[in-house]
Formats: C-alpha cells, structure tokens, sequence
C-alpha cells in the first residue's frame, strides 16, 4: 500500500520520509504491536492507525530517530489501549452473561472515556502549552522550575499552566 496515494498529494512533503519509515520499519513496528497485544491481526490495524494519524495530523520531526521513537510510543500507547478496551469489554460480556450489573465497571468506563478524551485534548495543545501543562503535572514540576528548565518567565508559565487547563475544562464541560 502506497501511503502518499491513499492520503492524496496534500500532505507530500510529509508523506515522502513517512512512506519511506513506514516502507522501512512497517514489520518491526507490526511485530512490537503484535508482541505486546498478543494479536498479530489486530497489530497490523494499530500500526496503520499510528501511521494514518500522523499523516492526517501533520507531524514533523526532525530526525528519522526522532521519527522512530514517537512511532514506537504511539504504537505501545495504541496497543495499550487495545488491550484496555478488550479487557472492559470481556469484564463486561462476563456480567451480562452471568446477568449482574456492576456499578464499578461502569464508573471505570466512564473513568476510561473521560480519560482518553484528556489524553486527546493534551495531545492537541499547542507544543509550548502542551510541554508546559506536562512537566507542571505529569512530572510535578513547580512554575520556577519550569521556568527555569524552558528559559520561561513564571508569569508565562503561569499563562500556559492557566491556558491548557481552560482547555480541558472545556472539553470535560465543567
């Protein structure tokens, strides 16, 4: 499958190191999304979901390796979700064939989806806000040192910080 053909023209800069990537390294991707998910069927679907987002989403790096390791993260992070989704519904199928509901697998649905809508909503951030909204609470890192790491004044950090959580409240409605 040619991927610049199947995406159209407008993304022909792009496509051209992706499509070489994806021609390249498309087996070893398969068979590490195969590895963790256990499901040689389902890995090639995660590989192609990978690739056709970066396509559809304009991604740009800067160097083949760099290229490589988001590719790798994106597909452990899909076959992880895969996995999720095929445990929820299993538990599930469980309870409605033993006829029990459980208010529990319920609640970790809705935890699920509310979660995977956050993690969507990061991800389209605006680099700088993203970076910032990252280091501030995924790795607990104070305004200073943010600051300080990126080159930033508190007060822009601060801005970001307050940016990206506007974000997200709009996105969760609250």
């Amino acid at each position: 499958m040619e991927i610049q053909k199947r995406f159209g023209n407008n993304a022909a800069s792009q496509s051209v190191s992706l499509e070489r990537i994806y021609r390249k390294y498309r087996p070893c991707f398969v068979r590490y999304a195969g590895w963790v998910m256990s499901n040689r069927l389902y890995a090639e679907d995660v590989v192609q979901d990978v690739f056709a987002k970066l396509l559809f989403c304009n991604y740009c790096f800067v160097s083949e390796l760099a290229a490589l390791g988001f590719i790798y993260k994106a597909v452990n992070n899909r076959s992880i979700d895969w996995l999720r989704s095929c445990q929820i519904t299993e538990e599930i199928g469980q309870d409605m064939r033993s006829g029990c509901s459980h208010p529990d697998i319920e609640d970790r649905l809705a935890y699920e989806e509310l979660y995977l809508t956050v993690e969507r909503q990061i991800a389209s951030m605006p680099p700088q806000c993203r970076k910032i909204f990252i280091l501030k609470y995924k790795k607990n890192r104070s305004n200073p040192e943010i600051g300080k790491l990126l080159g930033l004044s508190i007060r822009t950090v601060e801005n970001q910080v307050y940016i990206a959580r506007n974000i997200l409240r709009r996105c969760i409605g609250q």
